[in-house]
């Protein structure tokens, strides 16, 4: 379709299907599923058997098959999709002219696939008394002691190594099909805890990379058995309005089997969420002052008038927030609050007077390490957590959510901040917003026409005036 590429990679061999595709949607997002891919074919009867994989033994369409979908995006061809089947629906009809009665078409063929993390979603880990599947079922105090060994090192090391190693422990255990990268194993795939690592294998994102800080997990929170992602998950994403943890198909920057095979470098993304620019040195600053959002700005790609088909926007009282507190390991609530005595929460006197105190309680896994010096109070230590809590939360009714219908911009992606040009009388203003979602349609419609769009998921948006300017 147009510049497009689909293919299907098994072990055996690739199987290039573009020719027979009839429509591509594409959806990426920062919340699980994170991605998901539907594949419209129209493949005559007669063909079908040789046009795509099937297991020998049932003659089923091979759902162990992994698509690409590549794209030339801003002059580049590379993949902007990769994920497994994960579903399937095809069949027989009967055709309606009375006069090819009791003969058959092909009705269209839908595959759909999942993320590139499917297998560590998908998955399942047990405990056993006896180790029976190295990376499956471990036996209990094997899979204890690498907890121990792994989590434990969070006290000379950074949350998001931690994570990184924790990764590796059940990564190598999938693999991508022999056709595709050679079979690389997903422990290929790097893990983004911090800006130098983002700077290595995905520089957009590395503005907007904030660590993940504390000494040690709570190990309370973990979940021994389960998918491995939920394992991660349970330790590392506890709280998704504070902290995200995502994978992401990036433009390659660096040479590496998958990246080289793709022309994208499939990552890891885990940060604190992008709502924080400069540095935080006292409490209290307000979260909505003009030089965040300006940043914000200036990190934007900018959708101009002519691209945009809809953009609507809203407001919710419910998202008012004018107080913050957060639950660490050290100051869990007992039924008694801790207000005051281990962290003191932040309170907007003036809104609470107009609407009421609306608290946000964040949920912290980690035993606090902020600015605090080592002789620091465990008081600072908790109230540095709170700080940075505020900043991502308070006055979120003052942010706008929304939706955008616009022609395709394959270059954004889930996780980056875009600017709409938004013309009004005698200046140009623009809608500056976060994206949580963004979905991709191509469709080759009769005659040869093909409609690209895409549709956009916002949050955190906010009008602002100026010229574009770009870091």
């Amino acid at each position: 379709m147009n510049t497009a590429t689909v293919t299907l990679y098994t072990d055996e061999r690739a199987y290039e299907i573009t020719k027979y595709t009839t429509a591509i949607d594409l959806q990426e997002m920062i919340t699980a599923p994170y991605h998901q891919a539907q594949i419209t074919l129209q493949i005559p009867l007669h063909k079908q058997s040789e046009a795509l994989p099937h297991y020998g033994d049932t003659g089923a369409i091979d759902l162990d098959s992994w698509l690409v979908v590549s794209e030339q995006v801003e002059g580049v061809l590379r993949a902007i999709f990769l994920g497994r089947l994960s579903a399937v629906s095809y069949g027989i009809e009967a055709l309606s002219d009375p006069d090819l009665a009791g003969l058959v078409a092909a009705p269209e063929i839908m595959i759909t696939a999942g993320s590139f993390i499917a297998p560590l979603t998908e998955s399942q880990v047990y405990l056993s008394g006896k180790p029976l599947l190295s990376g499956h079922i471990y036996e209990l105090g094997a899979f204890g002691r690498l907890l121990k060994r792994v989590l434990s090192r969070v006290l000379s090391s950074d949350v998001g190594s931690v994570l990184r190693e924790l990764y590796n422990e059940f990564a190598p255990h999938y693999r991508l099909p022999q056709t595709l990268a050679g079979g690389a194993k997903l422990s290929a795939l790097p893990v983004i805890p911090s800006q130098a690592r983002a700077q290595q294998y995905a520089p957009e994102r590395a503005p907007l990379c904030r660590s993940v800080f504390g000494r040690a997990i709570n190990a309370a929170q973990v979940r021994p058995t389960g998918a491995p992602w939920s394992i991660l998950s349970s330790f590392f994403d506890v709280d998704p309005s504070l902290i995200e943890l995502y994978p992401s198909l990036e433009p390659a920057s660096v040479s590496g089997e998958v990246s080289d095979f793709l022309g994208s470098t499939p990552v890891i993304i885990y940060r604190l969420k992008p709502f924080i620019f400069e540095a935080l040195n006292t409490q209290g600053v307000d979260p909505n002052a003009p030089a965040q959002q300006e940043h914000a700005a200036r990190l934007a790609r900018i959708i101009t008038a002519d691209e945009i088909i809809r953009l609507g926007v809203s407001a919710n009282a419910q998202d008012r927030v004018n107080s913050v507190y957060v639950d660490t390991p050290f100051n869990e609530s007992r039924g008694v609050e801790a207000f005051g005595l281990v962290g003191t929460p932040t309170l907007d006197r003036e809104d609470i007077e107009r609407a009421g105190l609306r608290m946000y309680r964040g949920q912290w896994p980690f035993f606090p390490q902020g600015r605090a010096s080592k002789a620091g109070s465990l008081n600072r230590e908790v109230q540095y957590t709170i700080e940075i809590v505020d900043r991502l939360t308070r006055g979120a009714h003052r942010y706008l959510q929304g939706t955008a219908n616009t022609a395709q911009r394959l270059d954004i992606r889930a996780g980056q901040w875009v600017k709409f040009e938004t013309p009004a009388h005698d200046e140009t203003r623009y809608f500056c917003a976060y994206v949580e979602t963004i979905s991709h349609s191509t469709r080759a419609l009769s005659g040869g026409v093909i409609t690209r769009r895409s549709t956009l998921s916002l949050t955190r948006g906010f009008y602002t005036t100026g010229e574009p300017v770009h870091d």
